[in-house]
């Protein structure tokens, strides 16, 4: 019998799980990456004309080997937590929050380059890019905080 008593016990096995929402600085590296290529892609487009359709052909395949990893992660770990935003009550406000601030930066980069403005997109691409990512960050952080505390909806 474990001296820990069994309310302690729950905390950690909640806080080691809480580990799993987490990704690796790697992931977050390619993460980032990835992202200035999406949302950088009417300027891309606007530069390589002739091009765009291997560009897109790149970017589906980044999107298949994210995919892939958190399916990998998955089954290597044995821990398979709710996917969906709304089991993590308080990472919902922030997922909505970095979904609209994309949405529009996106109609906001695409109104530039469609005015002949590429310089200015490529400016604002890189803050976009750097919201839209500590976003990401922060909702990761949500769902590790919901997780500890046993607050996912299953």
């Amino acid at each position: 019998m474990s001296d820990t008593p069994e309310l302690d016990q729950v905390v950690d096995a909640r806080r080691k799980l809480s580990a799993y929402a987490g990704f690796p600085r790697t992931y977050w590296v390619l993460y980032g990456v990835a992202l200035v290529l999406m949302a950088g892609l009417p300027i891309w487009s606007s530069f390589l004309p002739g091009q765009a359709f291997n560009l897109q052909w790149v970017l589906l395949a980044i999107c298949l080997a994210a995919a892939a990893y958190s399916v990998l992660q998955r089954r290597r770990s044995g821990v398979h937590l709710p996917r969906q935003i709304s089991a993590y009550p308080s990472a919902q406000r922030p997922r909505y929050t970095v979904l609209a601030v994309t949405l529009a930066s996106v109609f906001i980069i695409y109104a530039l380059v469609g005015n002949g403005h590429r310089t200015v997109a490529l400016i604002v691409l890189i803050p976009v890019a750097a919201v839209i990512f500590a976003g990401q960050l922060w909702t990761r952080a949500r769902m590790r905080d919901d997780i500890a505390a046993g607050r996912v909806a299953l």
